[in-house]
């Protein structure tokens, strides 16, 4: 995508007017190309702001502590009960959430007492399938929601 941008009179917050003999280049258009990219670390929104690392690759957990400084989605597969911690939350007042996408072919789940699931009960899963779970938390990790989509075939 490409355009131009041309302004006659470029209007301040205040209300007052620059006329284009004020604009050092008046009446020059501006261009701008879809080559330019614009990377954000932080969104802010209604108070609370959205910050971290996003990345497409995921990150393979090796122990059983979700570190949220590593990324936002990452792989797990478990062959045995299994106890996750959540480690590097954002600080309280700033949005951060996560994917874990478990393959899991034996054992039972643990979740942190901070994950709150629908109905304060965290969902049955089927060995031998692969399920997707949602975390977010905007409190600087004091509090977890969680969501799944349990049952995936492998």
């Amino acid at each position: 995508m490409a355009g131009t941008i041309i302004a006659d009179t470029i209007e301040h917050s205040d209300s007052t007017s620059l006329a284009t003999n004020q604009i050092a280049a008046k009446n020059a258009a501006q261009t701008f190309s879809s080559a330019q990219t614009f990377t954000a670390q932080s969104v802010h929104n209604a108070g609370l702001s959205v910050d971290g690392p996003y990345e497409q690759a995921s990150e393979a957990v090796a122990a059983l502590d979700i570190d949220l400084s590593a990324g936002n989605y990452f792989t797990k597969t478990i062959s045995a009960n299994s106890t996750f911690t959540f480690s590097n939350p954002p600080a309280s007042g700033t949005v951060g959430s996560f994917t874990l996408e478990l393959t899991h072919t034996s054992g039972t789940v643990t979740w942190p007492a901070s994950v709150k699931f629908n109905g304060d009960t965290a969902p049955t899963l089927t060995t031998g399938k692969t399920h997707l779970f949602f975390f977010v938390t905007d409190d600087g990790g004091t509090r977890y929601r969680g969501a799944a989509l349990v049952d995936y075939v492998n």
